[in-house]
């Protein structure tokens, strides 16, 4: 089976045998469809899509031109920035790295990748496995919400 499509409308579909002769027919009738549609609309309907002619059997339907929509221009309301929160900066030294953050982030602290105490540049992955021996902001201090705490960690295993 051919089927001959001109502007995304089907116009014709044979069988094999008499596809030559048949697409020729189909391709110059809706060759001739479509430009005497084009020519009958007029320019104040240029939004909406006409639809060539097609053959009774082969009808399909047309897609609903889609209705012009109108956008909002957003308007800048005046926006005053608030002082940033302050926190007080949770004791994490003794708790596993793990607790550690979990204590840092309920605070509203950002953990920064954690320093090897041994100086071997190894780095937790399993965050339970190591021991918190120091952090670089002062435990009990206040500082802004958001701020990074950087530990000073070594394995449990580590003498």
């Amino acid at each position: 089976m051919l089927i001959l499509c001109v502007g995304g409308t089907v116009i014709a579909a044979v069988s094999s045998g008499d596809a030559k002769d048949s697409f020729a027919d189909g391709y110059a009738q809706g060759a001739a469809a479509q430009a005497s549609a084009q020519q009958a609309t007029p320019a104040a309907t240029a939004t909406t899509s006409a639809v060539p002619a097609q053959p009774a059997e082969l009808r399909t339907s047309a897609p609903a031109a889609a209705p012009a929509t109108t956008k909002a221009v957003p308007t800048k309301a005046a926006t005053t920035k608030a002082a940033p929160a302050k926190v007080k900066v949770p004791k994490g030294v003794g708790l596993d790295y793990q607790s550690a953050q979990d204590l840092w982030r309920a605070a509203g602290l950002v953990v920064a990748p954690a320093k090897d105490a041994t100086g071997a540049h190894r780095l937790p992955v399993i965050d339970a496995n190591w021991v918190v021996l120091g952090q670089d902001l002062t435990p009990g201090s206040t500082v802004e919400s958001g701020s990074l705490i950087t530990a000073t960690v070594k394995k449990y295993s580590d003498d």
